[in-house]
């Protein structure tokens, strides 16, 4: 059964993936490097004003190193949680 559209579930959707990434800054030191690398890269970014074009493709590189950190993350909670036992 489908549920309709509803704005408050759109939120509560956000309240979570923002609690996923403090999860994640707080858990993974790597996450932090990339936040740095992160911010440093968005100010050259700036300093040198880069194009659309060029903007379009340090967003992509950006976002495709968070999106890797997360899956890495989610993957490493993942083993975590597997018992040893079945491992074998």
């Amino acid at each position: 059964m489908q549920r309709p559209f509803e704005f408050t579930g759109r939120i509560r959707s956000f309240k979570y993936a923002f609690a996923g990434l403090w999860v994640m800054l707080k858990t993974q030191h790597n996450a932090w490097i990339h936040f740095v690398a992160t911010i440093i890269t968005i100010a050259m970014a700036v300093v040198y004003q880069l194009t659309t074009v060029e903007w379009c493709f340090i967003i992509l590189a950006i976002v495709s190193v968070w999106m890797a950190e997360a899956l890495n993350t989610a993957f490493e909670f993942l083993a975590d949680v597997t018992p040893q036992n079945f491992i074998h």
